[in-house]
């Protein structure tokens, strides 16, 4: 009897012994859960017809499951939240994990720098060693000898440009010294990382766009050869841009890189390429962020006020936050050209537009009670009450500033410190937001390829400082500059102002190519979300929700679009329209754009000649500005 329970004594013991090391097991793994948090895909389920990832939060000391196999026990099915959002309970007795954010990945996006367009010869030449040469952190120079033949035109008809240009690192080349006298365009720059460069010195125009003699050059910058991962590391403890003040115009200065070069946990834009500045880093937020913030308790607005250049950071924001069968109809919806108002709403993130033209906009009339100096566009006046700038600041006070927008962040450019005094005066002083008043955004200017035109728009924009504490700088040339090849008629540089185009590329899931206002709506987005850091932002989410991208959400799309640009004007209480959709935008339909009648022109002001002419996409416009007295309330 004994022999034959002696086996079954043995086999209690093993599974006594077994029990035990469980346990132990669980129990060490739940001391490590006080450390990094990451997600696991365990499996899927299917709940309604609906296939879900079941996701775990798995914690570790070391950051990685090394290739361990965890056997989750309990994990809850998605159950559906108050505001009809999937998300996902899970229990592995851990509290309060940590959101992670995977960055972009996609291919890198390589652009054409020359096509035959780019191929003429200008009759300029260029001299220096820095031409081939060059080595890491030594100071060197180019010399451009203006043909002496087309004195007249230099620097008022053709500019030049200098762009280095290699597989992972893009730098441009202000001009440090001009001689009128002797025709001489001096270019000094210290190079910052060594390789093979292509150096493009080009003959700019409105129109054309040359190479000088032997551009591009070969140019070969010694140095000791880069440790990528060391670059990734350093990017990635510099800390978060929105965190530094912002309020001196050199935060800026850095070089776009691919992701080679840039922070692992920070990341790229779409395109694989990003702005890399010396002293911090940009967060980047992508598609899964912005679905994260969407189902945030707490509402974001970002506000872009400008014109079509500005218009296409709203686009490139509402391209990252859509998914691709979200898209549909983009280009072809009243949303890629708005002459007026329009607005985005996902969840509780909300991106608005308003066409803001104040650049041309006279304010003398703001302090005056007797006259008031109004502008025609071709016969009408633009705007209704004859005093545009005067609706910029209606629009502030009636519609921006209500309890119905109430922005977080607020982009604008404007011509002058006079408008900015005059706006951040319509302000409440309640408001804690951040203002950025964009200066230099503008690749088709001349005078911003000359050291004193350069100089003049930094001196201007670094005045905004003074007027409120809400205000960040936000230098676009330095932002966008380097990569003027990559404008919407690539890669001709002053042909345009636009830096966006339409384009349909799937293995990026990107419809509005433009690096330069991508990187601006990184920017606004994490200066709205996460002013204190993209970390601190994940870390303050209540839970992680896995959000099936599968399932249909809701988009609120709002119009209130002008058919005509002509005239100019801004409305204060914008008339706006909005639909819902979840499978993309709705084709544009002019019976849904609204008419601007404007008032005429008056009489002796069309008698005047025009003081400007401009093309605009509406067609060619007549600018009169003339002085009228309050009084005479016919006009109104």
């Amino acid at each position: 009897m004994a022999n034959r329970l002696f086996p079954n004594r043995i086999y209690c013991f093993k599974y006594i012994l077994w029990s035990l090391l469980c346990f132990l097991t669980g129990y060490i793994l739940r001391d490590i859960a006080a450390s990094n948090t990451y997600s696991l895909i365990v499996g899927t389920q299917k709940t309604v017809g609906i296939q879900y990832e079941r996701r775990v939060d798995v914690q570790s000391a070391f950051g990685t499951t090394n290739g361990n196999i965890i056997n989750i026990q309990t994990v809850k099915s998605p159950q559906k939240s108050s505001d009809n959002r999937i998300s996902t309970n899970l229990s592995l007795g851990v509290t309060n994990p940590v959101c992670r954010s995977a960055p972009n990945n996609g291919p890198i996006r390589r652009t054409t720098h020359l096509v035959k367009a780019t191929s003429k010869t200008s009759s300029c030449r260029v001299v220096g060693e820095g031409l081939r040469s060059g080595s890491v952190g030594e100071l060197t120079t180019i010399t451009i000898k203006v043909d002496s033949k087309r004195r007249n035109g230099f620097h008022k008809q053709f500019f030049f440009s200098v762009l280095a240009i290699s597989d992972k690192h893009i730098f441009s080349v202000s001009p440090y010294q001009v001689d009128m006298k002797k025709l001489t365009v001096t270019y000094k720059f210290k190079p910052s990382k060594p390789g093979k460069y292509d150096l493009y010195v080009e003959e700019i125009t409105a129109n054309a766009q040359k190479q000088l003699p032997g551009s591009p050059f070969k140019l070969v910058i010694d140095g000791a050869p880069i440790d990528e991962d060391a670059v990734r590391k350093t990017a990635d403890e510099l800390p978060s841009c929105q965190t530094l003040p912002q309020r001196n115009i050199s935060w800026l200065e850095g070089e776009w890189v691919t992701k080679d070069h840039a922070g692992t946990n920070r990341g790229a834009l779409r395109s694989g390429w990003v702005l890399q500045p010396q002293r911090c880093s940009f967060d980047i937020f992508t598609t899964e962020d912005l679905q994260r913030a969407a189902a945030s308790p707490t509402p974001k607005t970002i506000v872009v006020l400008g014109k079509s250049t500005e218009r296409a950071i709203i686009l490139s924001m509402i391209d990252i936050a859509l998914r691709e069968g979200e898209k549909t109809n983009l280009k072809a919806s009243l949303m890629w050209i708005c002459w007026g108002y329009m607005e985005v709403r996902l969840g509780n993130l909300r991106f608005i537009y308003q066409d803001f033209r104040i650049e041309g906009a006279s304010e003398g009339s703001i302090k005056n009670n007797q006259f008031v100096n109004i502008t025609c566009h071709n016969e009408k006046i633009a705007s209704k009450n004859n005093d545009f700038f005067g609706d910029a600041i209606g629009f502030f006070q009636e519609t921006l500033f209500t309890e119905q927008v109430w922005p977080d962040v607020v982009l604008l450019v404007m011509k002058n410190i006079n408008q900015l005094k005059y706006l951040v005066e319509a302000i409440p002083k309640s408001w804690n937001g951040v203002i950025y008043p964009l200066n230099g955004f503008k690749s088709h200017v001349g005078s911003l390829y000359t050291p004193n035109g350069r100089r003049a728009d930094v001196e201007e924009a670094t005045k905004f400082i003074s007027l409120d504490h809400r205000i960040r700088l936000l230098d676009g040339f330095a932002l966008a500059s380097p990569m003027r090849h990559t404008t919407d008629k690539s890669p001709m540089i002053m042909n345009t102002m636009h830096w966006h185009r339409y384009c349909n590329e799937e293995a990026l899931d990107i419809r509005v190519c433009s690096d330069a206002t991508e990187m601006v709506a990184q920017v606004l987005l994490a200066q709205a979300l996460a002013p204190n850091g993209k970390d601190a932002w994940l870390a303050s989410l209540e839970k992680c929700t896995v959000i099936d991208t599968r399932r249909p959400r809701e988009i609120q799309v709002c119009l209130d679009c002008a058919d005509s640009l002509i005239p100019w004007h801004i409305k204060r209480k914008p008339n706006i329209k909005c639909y819902n959709t979840s499978t993309g935008f709705h084709p544009r339909d002019t019976n849904e754009m609204q008419v601007w009648d404007g008032s005429l022109c008056p009489d002796k002001c069309m008698e005047s000649d025009p003081v400007e002419q401009f093309a605009t996409q509406s067609g060619r416009v007549d600018v009169r500005i003339c002085t009228i007295a309050k009084s005479n309330t016919s006009l109104y």
